[in-house]
Order: structure tokens, then sequence, then C-alpha cells
């Protein structure tokens, strides 16, 4: 049986933050592998212009070549309609029965995922790995949170990261890109190279 990561998102573009997250959530949590998943559909995206799944696979692949147990995984692009999270994990470990998944996610989501779709799936049938960088919202604690959520849902197994803050998110570094700003900071030197000779945000 192996122990799987899955690190959902966009990546549009995919980031150090990502790649240190992670890093952390495989070395912390004695994970075998990290798959990146990205999202066909986003449903929060909707509406929004998103770049094509080939071009942010590509990015990935540039990304993670290489982190040692660090896959890209398409998994999302077989599935029908929009890409909802508790579909896909639900679906990773009917087919992966023989392995064990462990979502990892940032604090922000781990507060927000009663507002996700179906989240009492999400929390059956995976463990969670939240990175908690000593978030918090509203005064409401990671701890108090876990405790009112395992008292409405059945809960698999969270396990909580306290990683370091990295203050870069795609959508900056995509403002920064239009803006004609150089983000050698925030992105690895190969995917900077690709999306220079794609053109994907000019």
């Amino acid at each position: 049986m192996k122990k799987i990561g899955i690190l959902g998102g966009t990546f549009d573009p995919v980031h150090f933050g990502h790649l240190i997250l992670a890093q952390e959530a495989k070395d912390i949590c004695n994970l075998d592998e990290v798959w990146f998943m990205p999202a066909k559909t986003p449903p929060h995206k909707l509406g929004k212009k998103v770049s094509d799944f080939s071009l942010r696979k590509d990015m990935i692949n540039l990304a993670i070549k290489y982190h040692k147990g660090f896959y890209c995984s398409d998994f999302e692009n077989t599935l029908e309609g929009n890409s909802y999270t508790f579909n896909t994990l639900e679906k990773l470990q009917d087919k992966y029965y023989n392995d064990k998944f462990y979502f990892i996610m940032g604090a922000d989501s781990f507060y927000e995922i009663e507002t996700w779709k179906n989240p009492d799936i999400i929390l059956k049938v995976v463990e969670l790995i939240v990175a908690s960088r000593d978030y918090s919202n509203e005064n409401l604690t990671l701890k108090n949170h876990y405790e009112y959520l395992k008292s409405k849902y059945k809960i698999r197994g969270i396990h909580f990261l306290d990683t370091m803050d990295i203050d870069i998110s795609s959508t900056c570094i995509r403002e920064i890109l239009i803006s004609g700003g150089d983000i050698k900071k925030y992105v690895p030197e190969d995917v900077c190279r690709y999306i220079r000779e794609k053109r994907i945000y000019a």
C-alpha cells in the first residue's frame, strides 16, 4: 500500500508555494508520493479565464521534474462535468483501492470546507493534511474547527502541518506577468521559460 498525497488546484501557474507545501507534506507525513492534480473545470472559476489544461499540466511537469516522488495526474481530465473534489477523491479511492490517499489543503480551505460540495464525502474518503501556518479565522482556532467538524461528520483523519508562510499566489503571478514584471523568484526557471515561449499570460 502506498501513501499518496493529492494536491489539487488550478495551477495557473504552478509556483514555489505549491512545491514547498507538497515537499513538507511528503516529508512530515511520510508520504510515498504526491500527485499534483490540475482541475479540468474548477467550479469556482466558471466564467473566468483559465489556461488550457494541457498548458497547466506541462507547467507542473516542468516544475516537478527534479522532485523525487512528485507526479502530475490528469485524472480529473478523464472525469465528466465540473471538477468537484468529493467526486475526484471518491473515484480515486475506488480505482486505487490498495492505496491510501491524503488530501493536502491550506488552512483557509479547511475553514471553508463546508462550503464545498459534499464535504461529508471528502472527510470520510481521505485523510486531510492541513497547512496551518498558525492560521486563524475570526478567532476560530484550527483545533476548535476540527472538533466542530468531528462532532458533525465521520472523519477519517486530519493532520496539521506547521508550515512556513509563503506569500505567493497564482493570481499575483499572473498580474506581475501582465504588467511586464519578473516572476523568477516565484516560479521555477523552466516554467518561466515555458510561459514566455507559449505567451500564456500575454
